[in-house]
């Protein structure tokens, strides 16, 4: 697989073509973040039209998202667009909308100006301007510029000093949401959640309009949101660390602490976690991002967070696509310094009272025990998936989902590769359509074994209840790894090694179940040895070795059934490496 963190590049001017959206798809866009704070819904219909067709004509999962704008304080409409502030100089803040000047700025919504006090400070433009409550008339609230700037048409207003009764859905958001039900959008990031009660409400609209299946996405942008971040992790499908709104409200030397606890505290309860905002900021007007910038991006990876985002860097950047592949690139580069197995071994040390979470923890355990190239998964509602990605395993999820949305929804989840949606009536049909996907994109090979994850009754969401280890392709019989590398050839059951004659196996593949050097110069032309012995018998295991290193002859030992399993003259491929042997004649693919 490509990444196992996965990459949201926000849809703006800069990639608003269908030509343009193909090219951040093939550069590693697994989510396409549509932000309404900007834009009219005829343009954003546009461009969920064109992401549509895009993942069609690609063929791939891509979640689409829609932001909301929230419950937001902003700057109202100014004189030329802009007004330059100074230092000292004091304003008038109104909650009237007017056109501003350097004397009076209309503040929406009004009921933002009523908490404020002397003394409190009010952020323009994410904390670039500081200005300082001095005094509060009937009028407004009068503050005083701390430093120079110019202040631009709507920018974003933050009252760090103060709670402001805002509420968690704009009407304007409510005409929004209406808009994505009616596109059928896969996610919607919620803006300036404060409560759990702020998610909730926003989920029942969805639930009135039918849409219950459209997740909510928590973005966490204040104290408040920090403070009650337990139970708003728990009310949410995932969570958004919107760190620009986050380093304004609180202090800039808190944001790095706080953005590793909500990512750990959202991998602890299943749910996917999104580190946004400046990035590669930088890149939205340079070819190439700053160290720090870079360091960023893959101390967020050590971090274990579930996908990073691009803001401003696609929207509006001038180079959008090279953001994307160099992104693509860091969380490559990180991903090979990450310690999967420590990772699981300090998570998985817990007691997990939850049948499925202690079903995935069997699951990781028996893949890296067993040597398991990926893991399989069958999930409903994309539960399961995400319960295995909690635990960071270092093979990809490979999960298959009878639900479209569901397909799509997992594009945006660690280390999961969604399968495209077909329906399967039980666990072993979905095992030959996952495998079947899985060599298509090279994720595994014919005789590869994988770990199947389901549940019983097939089909019903958090079941899993059910583990399964199996290999890749028609398995004949298993054994453990020998010596010497792939090969086909027919088999040849040697029952009475006294009675055979060297002539009759050549080039074949033998099934014994002794060895010793008696046996040498019989067997020192065949093709391959099936050696079926008992654990015990170690000492035919040794010669077998022996032999096979002396002649080149590839083997595996210890295959249990072989007599039972395979028939003189019956074509087969002998796996060595993996200690399979397969039905007919099976080539191996190399992983690219």
């Amino acid at each position: 697989m490509e990444t196992r963190t996965k990459i949201v590049c926000t849809i703006g001017p800069s990639v608003r073509s269908y030509e343009k959206i193909l090219e951040l798809i093939d550069a590693g866009m697994n989510c396409a973040r549509l932000n309404f704070s900007h834009g009219t819904h005829d343009e954003h219909r546009e461009v969920i039209f064109s992401l549509k067709k895009a993942r069609e004509e690609r063929k791939i999962p891509l979640c689409i998202m829609l932001d909301t704008k929230g419950p937001e304080i902003r700057v109202g409409l100014l004189k030329e667009g802009q007004v330059p502030l100074k230092e000292k100089q004091r304003i008038l803040l109104v909650g009237q909308e007017r056109e501003g000047d350097a004397q009076r700025i209309s503040i929406m919504p009004s009921s933002a100006l009523e908490s404020l006090e002397v003394g409190m400070r009010v952020l323009f433009d994410d904390g670039y301007i500081i200005s300082v409550v001095v005094e509060v008339t009937k009028e407004g609230v009068v503050v005083e510029v701390q430093n120079n700037g110019v202040l631009k048409n709507r920018k974003g207003v933050n009252l760090p000093d103060t709670k402001v009764n805002l509420p968690a859905m704009t009407e304007q958001d409510r005409l929004d949401l209406a808009f994505g039900v009616e596109m059928d959008v896969d996610l919607i990031a919620a803006s300036f959640i404060r409560s759990a009660e702020h998610v909730l409400e926003i989920k029942r609209y969805l639930i009135e309009q039918g849409k219950s299946d459209i997740l909510v996405m928590a973005k966490i942008e204040s104290r408040e949101g920090v403070d009650h971040f337990d139970s708003i992790v728990q009310a949410a499908d995932g969570i958004m660390v919107a760190r620009g709104d986050l380093g304004v409200e609180l202090p800039l030397e808190e944001v790095p602490h706080l953005q590793k606890m909500m990512i750990r505290k959202c991998y602890l309860v299943n749910k996917p976690v999104i580190t946004a905002t400046q990035m590669l900021e930088s890149m939205i007007n340079n070819p190439r991002p700053t160290r720090a910038e870079a360091s960023d991006v893959a101390n967020a990876i050590y971090d274990s967070t579930s996908a990073v985002m691009l803001s401003g860097e696609t929207a509006a950047g001038k180079y959008p696509i090279e953001a994307v592949k160099i992104m693509r690139r860091i969380v490559k580069e990180a991903e090979r310094d990450f310690s999967y197995r420590d990772f699981f071994h300090v998570q998985s040390r817990q007691p997990f009272r939850d049948i499925s979470i202690s079903v995935a923890v069997a699951t990781v355990s028996t893949a890296y025990n067993a040597g398991a190239k990926a893991i399989f998964v069958l999930t409903n509602s994309g539960l399961s998936s995400r319960i295995l990605a909690r635990f960071r395993p270092s093979m990809p999820i490979l999960a298959l989902s009878p639900k479209l949305k569901t397909y799509h929804q997992l594009a945006l989840n660690w280390g999961v590769i969604p399968v495209p949606s077909t329906f399967a009536k039980n666990e072993r049909e979905a095992l030959e359509i996952i495998g079947a996907y899985a060599k298509k994109i090279q994720e595994v090979q014919e005789g590869d074994l994988i770990v199947l994850s389901a549940g019983t009754p097939f089909g019903v969401s958090g079941s899993t209840n059910l583990m399964l280890v199996e290999n890749i392709g028609d398995v004949a019989v298993r054994g453990q790894p020998g010596f010497g590398s792939l090969i086909h050839g027919q088999i040849k059951i040697v029952h009475s090694p006294e009675e055979e004659k060297e002539e009759n196996l050549i080039r074949r593949i033998v099934v014994i179940t002794r060895c010793d050097p008696s046996l040498f110069s019989l067997l020192r032309q065949v093709g391959g040895i099936i050696l079926q012995n008992i654990p015990q018998d170690t000492d035919s295991e040794k010669y077998a070795l022996e032999l096979a290193k002396r002649y080149n002859i590839p083997m595996i030992y210890r295959a249990e059934a072989a007599l039972k399993f395979l028939k003189d003259d019956r074509s087969v491929t002998l796996d060595p490496e993996k200690g399979i042997v397969c039905n007919g004649s099976k080539k191996a693919v190399k992983n690219g």
